[in-house]
């Protein structure tokens, strides 16, 4: 496999998305699923990961909560610095690879929505109605899309009124549309975006000094037992065994981070930050 076929493999394992409709994340603390007769292929029980968009809401921050935590532990600022240049490939690349991709895009701006300078903010917000567009997710998003950039451009909108907007499209509105059927779509925007924000946040915490301020933040076990069941349920399909061993034993990694009782220490924190490295370099 090619480098991004690899990362098209391991983002599609962690967001669980097969051929048929991909499933809701479970609930914050679901129940324990029976014990599987093969304890290397554990079964999935399709029905406890079920959830309501309430129950999904819950189990991952918003990104305005995900915004005030960040101030609070002083490290806002230094997120608009962290984020890379992103050349990718938003139009002819096939549609798995534009979703990740827009994922990641969707995630370094709502990061930086009230840090980044204007031009660079603007120019985010193009890339993700550029990605959203050529996935088909329709007129009206897209109307949304270029009035969000209107408004910056002629600051017609305050910071906080587009973070508001951009939380409400991104956690209520995508994840609500079918992409003419594909639904394949929604979780790999969602993976590529989680990707991409712990390590974003990682390296900002790192940055900042301050590693157990981003406890909230960053342990967030419900997501990860969530990707990890569907990896080791599931994974065998999606890339190579050592692709899927890799992509476990990273998860795993994250897990044990995730239920730690202790606050997390810079060691922890450049864990976090070299794991989902290993799958954000490869897009």
């Amino acid at each position: 496999m090619r480098p991004t076929g690899i990362a098209i493999a391991l983002c599609a394992a962690l967001a669980g998305c097969g051929g048929g409709e991909a499933p809701a994340p479970p609930a914050p603390e679901p129940a324990a699923p029976a014990a599987p007769a093969n304890p290397e292929t554990p079964s999935l029980d399709l029905a406890a990961l079920q959830a309501s968009s309430e129950a999904r809401a819950t189990l991952v921050p918003s990104p305005i909560e995900t915004q005030n935590a960040l101030e609070a532990i002083g490290v806002d600022a230094s997120l608009a610095k962290l984020v890379p240049t992103r050349t990718f490939d938003l139009t002819k690349a096939e549609s798995d690879h534009i979703a990740i991709r827009t994922g990641v895009v969707l995630a370094d701006t709502l990061l930086t929505l009230t840090s980044a300078d204007k031009d660079t903010l603007i120019a985010r917000l193009d890339q993700v109605r550029t990605g959203l567009a050529a996935l088909k997710a329709g007129a009206d998003l897209d109307g949304q899309l270029a009035q969000m950039i209107d408004g910056v451009r002629g600051d017609a909108i305050t910071r906080g009124e587009l973070l508001k907007q951009f939380d409400d499209l991104s956690g209520a509105v995508i994840p609500e549309l079918e992409f003419e059927g594909n639904t394949r779509i929604v979780p790999l925007i969602q993976a590529g975006s989680w990707l991409s924000g712990a390590n974003l946040v990682a390296k900002a915490v790192q940055a900042a000094g301050n590693p157990s301020g981003s406890d909230s933040l960053l342990k967030q076990p419900g997501v990860v037992s969530y990707f990890l069941t569907y990896v080791k349920a599931q994974g065998a399909d999606k890339a190579p065994p050592q692709v899927t061993a890799h992509l476990q034993t990273s998860l795993e990694t994250l897990q044990g981070l995730a239920t730690k009782a202790e606050p997390l220490t810079p060691a922890d924190i450049a864990t976090v930050i070299q794991v989902t490295d290993d799958v954000v370099g490869l897009l």
